[in-house]
């Protein structure tokens, strides 16, 4: 007979989401240990991503300053997502940017921000918070996701190339000497005393132990303790990755080569610029807008070094029909004083 009053076990599942976020997690500890594998590379592309977060131009200039804007470029790199606080300096909006923080539903926020004492938190809605993010997976678009998160084994394979042939450095030059019994003494003490700045340790024969006689002269030579590499083809395995790890990133490799001159290195930062750091800042756009006002980041401060492309690209446009005041305003040199009997610039339609 069943108890009438037995009440059901209930059976809790979780939600489709964090059963994705826990497979997510458990990839990437298979794939990448689940650790940023660092490297110059890997540097280089957080460098170039900070420094060319500082050179936008926000509209309007008020609020985000290029220190500002390096950090978020390196939050975005390395995490995939950068969160600030906003709060009131008297009258004016001051950012802080958090060091972790845990994000709740109903817009709620528990943000750490650190201070020379330590880690202060603070509680936030969504409001009071400007959250950037990238690359968000479908099932969990509130969570951004670093560009190392989707190069897989190349930045961990990279990192352990350069562990590998440091842990062979301390090696180099070290080794075994053994002698037999049957070395003269006149040339042992010589051998001994070439040994005396060396890096090799003086043992036995091995056939002297084997056989308790004198043994032969032929093991008489150095044996190396250093590892061998040189049936590893280490030049073109890190010089691959290098360029993997840069695409990956969004960095054009042409822009990091010992080969490359100063036309591919331009046409390789017009690449970055429109392919990579351009897009970026467009996605980001939107939440800066609806949290402090910043409708635009411009790009003009970046394109300013580049004089001589765009004397080519007005050259172009003049040649194609374009009046003279126009190219000069497509190219942002509106600012600049037209020679007499220029033409007026004509609605160029955008940007």
């Amino acid at each position: 007979m069943r108890w009438p009053w037995q009440t059901p076990e209930v059976e809790t599942r979780s939600t489709p989401v964090v059963t994705a976020q826990y497979i997510d997690a458990r990839r990437g500890i298979a794939v990448a240990g689940d650790t940023t594998s660092l490297s110059a590379t890997v540097g280089t592309c957080a460098g170039i991503w900070s420094r060319s977060f500082a050179m936008l131009v926000p509209d309007p200039v008020d609020d985000l300053t290029p220190d500002i804007l390096a950090a978020v470029g390196l939050d975005l790199f390395f995490r995939g997502e950068s969160l600030w606080h906003i709060g009131l300096d008297q009258s004016r909006l001051t950012l802080r940017r958090a060091a972790s923080w845990s994000e709740y539903a109903g817009g709620r926020y528990s943000l750490a921000l650190s201070t020379p004492g330590g880690s202060k938190t603070v509680r936030a809605l969504e409001d009071e918070v400007v959250k950037l993010t990238i690359n968000a997976a479908p099932e969990s678009p509130w969570r951004g996701r670093s560009p190392l998160a989707l190069m897989g084994l190349s930045a961990s394979l990279l990192a352990d190339l350069e562990q590998t042939v440091s842990s062979a450095l301390p090696y180099t030059g070290k080794g075994l000497l053994p002698i037999p019994s049957t070395v003269p003494e006149d040339q042992k003490t010589t051998a001994l005393q070439g040994l005396r700045h060396g890096s090799l340790a003086v043992v036995g024969s091995k056939e002297d132990f084997g056989h308790h006689t004198g043994g032969s002269r032929s093991e008489f030579k150095r044996v190396e303790l250093t590892p061998d590499l040189s049936g590893v083809p280490l030049v073109e395995t890190t010089r691959d990755l290098h360029e993997r790890v840069l695409a990956a990133a969004g960095v054009p490799p042409s822009l990091f080569t010992a080969s490359g001159n100063a036309g591919a290195s331009r046409e390789a930062l017009r690449l970055f610029t429109t392919l990579t750091l351009d897009p970026l800042a467009r996605a980001i756009t939107p939440e800066l807008a609806r949290k402090i006002g910043v409708t635009r980041l411009g790009l003009q401060d970046l394109a300013t070094a580049d004089t001589a492309g765009r004397a080519r690209s007005v050259s172009s446009l003049v040649q194609s029909g374009v009046p003279l005041a126009t190219a000069m305003s497509l190219v942002g040199w509106d600012n600049v004083d037209l020679p007499e009997g220029a033409s007026k610039p004509i609605n160029s339609g955008g940007e």
